[in-house]
């Protein structure tokens, strides 16, 4: 494995949305969440029926690890002051991924903002889905048809990427084979 990624729900929905977990362990990624994430699916079970099942068929198969939090992750969460702009379960994969020196992947931009001013992290351990997107078509996972469809999916489940995400990997591709 590449490194370890901690997960949010709303990343993990995206990835649904669109079918593409699998590009995490393509990427090398081991995947972890905690247990405020589980409860967030567990909360929403009865609206979201498939989206919980999604969930637990990932971590029954072992694609996610559930990872336990302990008394000082506890401790620095209570630091961070409530607030709706970050639930429990996005601060808590913030707190995982600081301790163990993971990335964080959250596609929730408020929530990151508003972590990040009380969670110090190097600024590249922090990762949206884009990212990921990006990062498999370099390393020719996706292709351009599929990021111009993935980019139409994820609009329509209201996750809008202002980029052309197509143009945005097809022009890093072009810089890294410049450097080369």
């Amino acid at each position: 494995m590449k490194s370890i990624l901690t997960i949010d729900k709303c990343s993990i929905l995206n990835l649904k949305y669109i079918n593409r977990f699998y590009l995490l362990k393509a990427l090398r990624y081991s995947t972890v969440t905690t247990i405020y994430v589980q409860i967030e699916f567990e909360k929403a079970k009865q609206k979201y029926p498939d989206s919980f099942i999604y969930f637990r068929n990932l971590i029954d198969s072992g694609e996610i690890v559930k990872f336990p939090l302990n008394i000082e992750d506890l401790i620095e969460m209570s630091n961070v002051p409530q607030s709706k702009r970050a639930s429990d379960a996005e601060l808590s994969c913030f707190v995982v991924a600081k301790r163990i020196g993971s990335k964080v992947m959250t596609d929730a931009k408020k929530a990151r903002n508003y972590i990040q001013r009380y969670i110090q992290m190097p600024t590249d351990s922090v990762i949206q889905l884009i990212e990921v997107l990006i990062e498999a078509y370099l390393e020719n996972h996706l292709g351009d048809h599929e990021l111009r469809a993935i980019q139409t999916t994820l609009a329509n489940h209201k996750f809008i990427i202002k980029i052309n995400l197509a143009s945005e990997a097809a022009r890093r591709r072009l810089m890294m084979k410049a450097q080369s």
